[in-house]
């Protein structure tokens, strides 16, 4: 059995998806990413897929994982190297190393991590500074760590918190199967038409249910 559940998904509102996201199994821990780029453009694209990259990169080269630094570190490698493309695009960021027993990460702008219980939750990133994004080397991740000891990690877009209610939020979350429970979450904001107001990027992650 695997040491976590996880499931990923991302629904763009039209066209290509300026959100990208990212498990990344580590040894006995999982990486979780999730970038929003800024506008829904091109360069945004562009600026959250190198977010994605840069992290992955990360996780294969470091080996103190659970430091909070270390995630703030990576997050302003991957700010410089940016602003030194001087391609113009930003992008939000959380990124969160996951252990059996803990959580630690960092973000930037208002894309958010939840820990889910039931019919509460905590979100992790509550500290974050949505000012400036990635990708002018003027931004400054906030660190988040926290025990783990049960529940659903959700990471995800504006697109998914910002047009859906936090209870129906938790409630999707929670379902039995993770998998429908990531595809439950990304139908809570479309509209009667069908459509999406903005992209939608999520991750879920999960102690494994005995059976």
């Amino acid at each position: 059995m695997s040491r976590f559940e996880t499931a990923q998904l991302v629904e763009a509102q039209a066209g290509t998806s300026a959100d990208h996201v990212a498990v990344l199994p580590v040894g006995d821990a999982v990486v979780l990413v999730v970038a929003d780029g800024a506008g829904n453009s091109r360069r945004g694209v562009e600026t959250a897929a190198t977010v994605v990259r840069e992290v992955q990169a990360a996780t294969a080269e470091r080996s103190e994982l659970m430091r909070p630094e270390t995630w703030s570190h990576v997050l302003e490698q991957c700010d410089r190297l940016l602003a030194s493309t001087d391609n113009g695009g930003e992008t939000t960021a959380v990124v969160a190393c996951i252990t059996d027993s803990r959580i630690i990460g960092a973000s930037v702008g208002d894309s958010e991590l939840w820990l889910i219980h039931g019919d509460r939750h905590s979100a992790l990133t509550e500290h974050q500074r949505r000012k400036p994004l990635l990708g002018r080397g003027e931004a400054t991740p906030v660190f988040f760590e926290a025990p783990w000891t049960g529940g659903t990690v959700l990471a995800g877009t504006d697109g998914l918190f910002k047009y859906a209610d936090a209870s129906r939020i938790r409630a999707a979350a929670s379902g039995p199967d993770v998998t429908a429970s990531a595809r439950a979450l990304a139908s809570l904001p479309r509209l009667t038409s069908g459509g999406l107001q903005d992209d939608v990027g999520l991750v879920l992650c999960r102690h494994p249910v005995s059976r």
